[in-house]
Order: C-alpha cells, then structure tokens, then sequence
C-alpha cells in the first residue's frame, strides 16, 4: 500500500513531463539544410566582381535584421525599426563584407519561429547567387549551366513556384501593406535590395568580359547607393524582374517568377510581423506557413488559386 503511495505521484509526474515534452516537441522543425549546387563557376561573382558580391552579402543582413527587429519589439515601434534597425543594416552594408553573414546569429529569434519560411528564403537566394555566377564565370554554356541549377532547386521540397502569381492579390490579406504603412523608410530599403538582386542580369549578360561586366553594373551601384541614401518611398510596388531586365525574364520565365515570388514572399512576412491582427507569434508563424503552404511553395500549383494566367506586362509597375 506504502508503494502505491509513493508511486501514484511519481506516475503522474512522469505523465506529465512526457505531455509537456511531447508538446514542446511538435514545435521542433527538422533542419534538413541542402548544400549548394557544386560547379566549377560557383564562387565566380565573389572572385570577379567583389563590388557587387559585398552588397549582396548587405542585403542578406539587412532581410534577417529587420525580420528579429520586428519579431522583438511588436511590429509597432517606428523609431526602433526606421532609425536604429535601419542604420544597422546602412552601416553593414557600409563594411563591404567579403561574406554572406550568418543569418541564424543575426536573427535567432525570428529563425525558431519560421525555421522553413526562413529555409525557403535560403534556398531561392542560393538560385539568385547561382545564375550570378553563371552569368560573371567564363562557363561556355550558360543555358545550359541555367537549366541544370533551375532543375536542381526544383527538386527540392523547399522550392517556390516556377508559376506566375497573382501579386495584387497576395498584397490584399486583411493585414497586408501594414509594414510599408508604418515603415515606409524601411520598405523603401528593402525594395532597393530586390532592384538590384534583378537589374544586374541584362547588363551583365550583355557585356562581353570582365572589364565590361565591372564597368555595366556600375551606374546600378550608384542608383542602388542612392536609393539607400533616399529610399524610393514613392514606389507603390516592389521592383519585378521583367521590368528591370526584360531580356533575362524572357529567357529564363521560370526564374524570374521564382524571384518575383521570393520577393512578394518577403513583403508578406514583413506585414504579418507587423500586424496587430495576427498579435501572437504563433498566430504570426501559422500565418506564414498558411501562406507558404498554399500559395508560395511548388508543391501546391495544382491547387494554388493564386497562379496567374495572363502575360507578363499586364500585372502592376511600382
């Protein structure tokens, strides 16, 4: 009877820890990270054009920034985001760094609440550095290089769609547009990174050899720099591949969606971040993954009501 006295408690604890344990666990994400598409090319924009390469590595902060940012201090604090988290990442991308940082240690907070979103994200950025490197390297045959990487980031369970999306109808979710509504500065920011990452491609591809390359990204350099000065506030949407390079959009239909998409993406994050609608992190982080699940990721075109059908051109100009 004594043993029974005693065991009782012990089996309820132990009941309870398995419960709270299991609990805890059904918020633990594998991390099942890919390493990137090994070639000979890889690396060729951070050996040949270092210029461009650092401001890219810029860029990388500045999205993991604002998300940790946002995440700490409620989406509602506008000299924390648009002052100090702001002229964080204008002082980063003023160091020129030789390296893409380490976004888990800039935003870690934000990395356990959406560790697949953020996965998505790293994913279509490795395809954004690819085709640069492909289009900077002396590879002979480019189209061929292009298609091989598209292939092998479509055949992972993180790949966004290849489709068009509806955009204006993605930036119409009851608490859409609040981020550039309340951060304008900072939106304008963000939206500077997206023009560069998509206007170097004609110029690039144009130019015949190094030398020429350096010289054509250049005035983009100054035009990025100035928006980074003065943020483009009066842009009422974000920048689109085919508007900024038509030719590399026309070529490639499938990438230029995939980065228009990753880019929407990245717009929506910020506003569910910010919303008061959405006022826990986990009624944020089921949000996000509503949406990646839904609309963004490939797995669901047969079923994605957000593909478009009309032709590129026809969509919206910020």
């Amino acid at each position: 009877m004594e043993i029974r006295k005693f065991l009782r408690p012990a089996v309820l604890i132990m009941t309870a820890t398995i419960a709270l344990t299991m609990a805890a666990c059904s918020q633990f994400e594998p991390r099942d990270k890919r390493f990137y598409y090994r070639a000979l090319w890889n690396f060729a924009l951070r050996e040949d054009l270092a210029e461009l390469d650092s401001e890219f590595n810029g860029v990388d902060f500045g999205h993991s920034n604002l998300y940790e940012n946002l995440l700490l201090t409620g989406g509602n604090n506008v000299p924390a985001i648009e002052d100090r988290a702001r002229k964080e990442t204008l002082a980063f991308i003023a160091t020129k760094p030789r390296l893409n940082p380490n976004e888990e240690a800039i935003a870690p907070t934000y990395m356990k609440l959406a560790w697949r979103a953020q996965n998505t994200f790293d994913e279509a950025h490795a395809l954004h550095r690819a085709t640069y490197d492909i289009v900077v390297s002396d590879e002979p045959d480019k189209d061929r290089a292009i298609r091989n990487v598209l292939a092998y980031y479509r055949d992972s369970a993180y790949a966004l769609t290849s489709k068009r999306l509806d955009h204006h109808r993605l930036d119409q979710f009851p608490y859409s547009q609040s981020f550039r509504k309340r951060f304008p500065l900072f939106n304008a920011t963000i939206w500077a990174y997206h023009y560069l990452q998509v206007a170097v491609y004609d110029p690039l591809r144009a130019a015949q050899d190094l030398t020429a390359k350096t010289q054509a990204v250049r005035p983009i350099l100054m035009t990025y720099r100035g928006y980074l000065a003065q943020p483009p506030v009066q842009w009422t949407f974000m920048p689109l591949t085919a508007e900024l390079s038509p030719l590399f959009a026309a070529r490639y239909p499938e990438i230029a969606n995939i980065f228009d998409n990753l880019h929407m993406l990245h717009d929506n994050i910020s506003d569910i971040l910010t919303s008061e609608l959405l006022p826990t992190w986990e009624a944020k982080r089921a949000e996000i993954y509503r949406l990646v699940n839904t609309y963004y990721l490939a797995s669901a075109d047969a079923t994605n009501p957000m593909v478009l059908t009309t032709q590129p051109g026809q969509e919206h100009h910020h």
